[in-house]
């Protein structure tokens, strides 16, 4: 038997843990009602063990980002602050300018954490990384995992001599956005929420290759965002 969460499945056993770890304790289906109290919860260590990759996500979400952080340990490794200043339109329809301080975080999550219990020395994980933001609208909190080397080799020209102590937290959060326009040729970037809008210089160069954003290119040429 199999129980389906979000469009996914997952065998019967694990389907109900990640059920009581979504809805703790308030049982979602009568058909639980008489087990639902002897249920235990995944954690988040079994979750990060399915080898599916949608299984993952799902389990994640049930989690939570709280739960999900006290069970992981991170570590902060950098704190940037930068200042914005965006503008939008409020429900009067007037032009409005907001200054305000962003702060990203920057945190690596052990890969021992992960491997606890297997033997085979390649299923083994190496650390992990995520970057804390909040959305500009609502104050919501989210992490967003990140290629720590990748983000160094962006921010220094492909450089592959990586030491983690030299990447930051703006640069990793320019990471997270990609564009096929070339480094130059960007006059402004405006984001809301997830959707990303880059305005090109030119648009007789055609596109490149795609890229991630670079650390300069997210403090100088975003001028609006919510």
């Amino acid at each position: 038997m199999k129980i389906v969460i979000d469009n996914v499945q997952f065998p019967y056993n694990e389907g109900c843990r990640l059920l009581k770890l979504k809805h703790n304790a308030e049982c979602p289906f009568e058909q639980l009602e008489d087990i639902w109290n002897e249920i235990q919860p995944l954690t988040f260590k079994e979750i990060a063990q399915f080898e599916n990759l949608e299984q993952r996500r799902v389990g994640i979400v049930c989690l939570g980002l709280e739960r999900l952080v006290s069970e992981v340990k991170p570590t902060l490794l950098n704190s940037k602050t930068i200042s914005k200043t965006t503008t939008w339109i409020n429900e009067e329809g007037e032009l409005v300018t907001k200054k305000f301080k962003d702060t990203y975080e920057l945190y690596e999550v052990s890969g021992e954490y992960f491997s606890k219990g297997l033997k085979d020395s390649w299923r083994r994980m190496d650390n992990c990384y995520y970057v804390k933001c909040k959305d500009t609208s609502t104050d919501r909190e989210y992490f967003i995992w990140v290629d720590l080397s990748s983000v160094y080799r962006t921010n220094n020209h492909n450089a592959w001599d990586f030491e983690k102590t030299k990447v930051n937290a703006i640069q990793c959060i320019a990471w997270t956005i990609q564009t096929n326009i070339e480094e130059g040729n960007i006059e402004k970037i405006i984001r809301q929420g997830d959707c990303i809008l880059i305005k090109p210089k030119s648009l007789t160069k055609g596109g490149g290759s795609v890229r991630h954003l670079t650390e300069k290119e997210y403090k100088e040429l975003l001028v609006a965002e919510s």
